[in-house]
């Protein structure tokens, strides 16, 4: 159905969806963005993953891209057959929320049928390393299947070395648009907020259909109770997804919750997650040698064709079928040292980052680099690849 689209005329009905034309898409996404989910009160402001906090629980105090680890989870209570995770102190929140509306709605301060009467999760924790293993398995198929078939890049590859040359000048290609470290996955558009540890959603909505969210749960009579109840177990609603629970781990009802396991809001990213940078070189390490042995599997001869010179002057076209083999990491880690693995990272972050190289000055950060893992450690040297990359602003 198409929208004909008066702009003088104020929006009062949550209308967007992802199936509009930019223009008309716009204007309906700001009328949510300004007055979907308004408040009486500044502390029960929700909380707006779009266009407010995008990079909550993907990036710390200090800047640092992190995830969680999974020693922290724990299992949310859930009637059905279906198992969900969060962080630990999360379920014990969601927990108490759980059992508070339940008996909300036995009391009938809550109706039965309101949209938030069926208080069990939906969605919850997803594994970051399990989406970014899919996400380089995407990232494999399209560079054998696409890449590789230009210009007969295929036809380069005889050993490890030559496949990692195809693959930055894939990463020179493309950084702009695909991840590849495993800092970038979780700050792109690809990762999901679920992956914090931090949410639980309590039905599969579309985050895309604004008149579900305003008719079905802002407009539901129970939905500030819902709210409210939310607030003082230290959750906030997700603007953009009223379904959504996003711990507030700065405010005392969580606070609360959190001390049971000896942390708090200042030390909770430290304690809890792990910084990302510290962990992307070994893990693309190890997708380059899986990356290349799946592709001398799948192709494990290249035709080489050659001209010679025949007598008097001729020339003739000669071919040759060179077999590639695999490699191991014992193999990789002999003929690509330390230094090999900081260098290319950095410049496949600043690639990233969509960032300009100069040479001179890449060199010299380089050395500073080295000179880092020479007389510090190799973690030191990352910290200070990290540092260079938190300075430099997203596109």
């Amino acid at each position: 159905m198409a929208f004909f689209f008066d702009s003088k005329t104020p929006i009062s009905t949550a209308l967007a969806n992802n199936g509009q034309g930019s223009a008309v898409s716009y204007q309906f996404r700001e009328h949510w963005k300004k007055d979907g989910m308004p408040s009486d009160m500044s502390d029960l402001q929700p909380v707006d993953l779009w266009y407010g906090r995008l990079f909550h629980g993907r990036i710390n105090g200090a800047g640092d891209v992190i995830y969680p680890s999974e020693t922290n989870l724990k299992q949310l209570p859930a009637d059905g057959t279906d198992t969900f995770w969060a962080l630990d102190f999360v379920v014990d929140a969601f927990a108490d929320l759980q059992l508070h509306m339940k008996r909300a709605v036995g009391r009938g301060l809550i109706s039965p049928d309101s949209t938030v009467a069926s208080f069990e999760p939906a969605r919850a924790w997803v594994s970051a390393n399990l989406d970014y293993n899919a996400h380089m398995e995407k990232l494999y198929d399209h560079m054998v299947t696409s890449w590789l078939q230009k210009g007969y890049r295929n036809t380069k590859i005889k050993k490890f070395s030559d496949f990692l040359r195809e693959f930055l000048e894939l990463i020179d290609d493309a950084a702009r648009t695909i991840p590849f470290t495993k800092s970038a996955y979780i700050l792109s558009k690809y990762f999901s907020p679920l992956s914090s540890g931090l949410i639980v959603e309590i039905t599969e909505g579309d985050h895309s259909l604004d008149i579900i969210k305003q008719k079905s749960w802002v407009e539901d009579p129970n939905f500030s109770f819902y709210r409210n109840a939310a607030k003082n177990h230290g959750f906030l609603i997700d603007k953009n997804a009223p379904w959504r629970l996003i711990a507030d781990v700065n405010s005392a009802p969580m606070a609360e919750y959190m001390s049971q396991y000896g942390v708090s809001g200042k030390d909770l990213f430290d304690s809890y997650y792990y910084k990302s940078h510290r962990q992307d070189i070994e893990a693309l390490k190890i997708y380059l040698i899986e990356m290349y042995n799946a592709y001398t599997v799948a192709y494990p001869e290249v035709k080489e064709l050659r001209t010679k010179m025949r007598g008097a002057g001729g020339v003739r076209t000669v071919s040759r079928l060179t077999t590639r083999h695999p490699i191991t990491l014992e193999e990789v880690d002999q003929n690509f040292g330390p230094e090999y693995w900081l260098k290319t990272y950095y410049y496949i972050r600043l690639r990233e980052m969509q960032a300009p190289i100069d040479n001179v000055m890449f060199n010299n950060e380089v050395e500073k680099i080295y000179r880092r893992y020479k007389f510090l450690d190799f973690e030191r040297a990352l910290d200070y690849i990290n540092g260079k990359i938190k300075k430099l602003k997203v596109p």
